[in-house]
């Protein structure tokens, strides 16, 4: 990916997060979260803008569930709950991730398996690089990026539950 889509992107999201509340902007990347998931292929099932989790996906019989976090003002340790974590794993035979939104100094995911979270103590942005799945960390930021140079201004423009209406039907932006 090159330096221009990365600033464009890094231009795009810090101009949502001066135009927004703190608590807003949050959705709203919860919402683009959803938004990603698509452009990787899958049905997005379910938003949750309260309670968890806070995203499901399924593709084929694989269910994906994710906790959400944006960050808004910078790094600070970080933890799942245990509602959280019990959101994301259980019998059901789905897949939990803890996905981080970095906005600065460029846009970028961090996606950790839940399982390599477990009784972990709260944990540092270097930690849970260490512990995500690079992969596909990579894939989601690769999208982000596209995402939010794609559509920024209708990103912008669009409110949480405009953006989550369009990704539970499956229409990307």
């Amino acid at each position: 990916m090159n330096n221009l889509v990365k600033l464009q992107a890094s231009d795009c999201i810090e101009n949502m997060r001066l135009s927004v509340s703190p608590s807003e902007f949050g959705y709203k990347v919860q919402a683009l979260a959803a938004h990603v998931l698509l452009r990787l292929n899958y049905r997005v099932e379910k938003i949750n803008q309260f309670g968890h989790p806070d995203i499901v996906v399924a593709r084929g019989k694989e269910e994906l569930r994710f906790e959400i976090e944006a960050e808004v003002s910078g790094p600070r340790p970080r933890q799942l709950t245990g509602e959280d974590f019990a959101s994301l794993v259980d019998l059901s035979g789905a897949v939990g991730f803890f996905a981080l939104a970095i906005s600065l100094p460029t846009p970028r995911w961090i996606v950790v398996p839940a399982e390599r979270l477990k009784d972990r103590k709260p944990s540092s942005n270097v930690l849970l690089e260490a512990l995500s799945d690079r992969n596909f960390s990579d894939d989601w930021t690769f999208e982000y990026l596209n995402l939010l140079n794609e559509g920024c201004r209708r990103i912008q423009r669009a409110s949480f539950a405009t953006l989550c209406k369009r990704a539970l039907a499956g229409r990307g932006l």
